[in-house]
C-alpha cells in the first residue's frame, strides 16, 4: 500500500520542527572487497560500516525557537541533536546528528529554511 507523505514531520528532541513540507534519508554502506585468487573469478564482499544522512526543508519560521532556531545554535554550537524524521503518528526514523542549515529569502516567493544532517552513530527505525 502506498502512503501519503502529508503526515510526515521532524523532531529534534521533543519539538516539533515547524513548517517542514520535505524530508529525505539517505542510508548506505560500504562493501570492503575481499576478492582473493580463491574467489573463482568472482568478486567477494563482506558488509561494512553503514552511515546515514538526508536533508528537510520548509517555509522559514525565526520564531520555531525550539525547531529552526535550535537547529541554528546546534549549528554554531557545534554539537549533535536527537533527530526524528517521522513518517505518521507511530512510524519514524531515529538517531544522533550533526546539522548544517539553508535559508534562502526571493523576492517573489516565501523564505525557506533547509537543513541537511548527517547521523552520528546508529539509526533506530520503527515502522510498526
Amino acid at each position: 500500500m502506498a502512503l501519503s507523505g502529508k503526515s510526515g514531520t521532524v523532531y529534534i528532541g521533543a519539538n516539533r520542527v515547524a513548517e517542514i513540507a520535505k524530508w529525505s534519508l539517505d542510508c548506505k554502506a560500504d562493501n570492503i572487497d575481499v576478492t582473493s585468487f580463491d574467489s573463482e573469478g568472482w568478486k567477494e564482499f563482506l558488509a561494512g560500516l553503514k552511515e546515514w544522512s538526508g536533508s528537510f526543508e520548509g517555509n522559514f519560521k525565526p520564531t520555531d525557537t525550539n525547531g529552526q532556531a535550535a537547529i541554528i545554535n546546534a549549528w554554531l554550537n557545534g554539537t549533535p541533536v536527537s533527530l526524528e524524521c517521522r513518517i505518521d503518528a507511530t512510524k519514524k526514523f531515529a538517531g544522533s546528528a550533526l546539522v548544517s542549515f539553508g535559508i534562502e529569502m526571493p523576492v517573489d516567493a516565501e523564505g525557506s529554511f533547509s537543513c541537511d544532517y548527517q547521523g552520528t552513530a546508529a539509526l533506530t527505525p520503527t515502522l510498526t
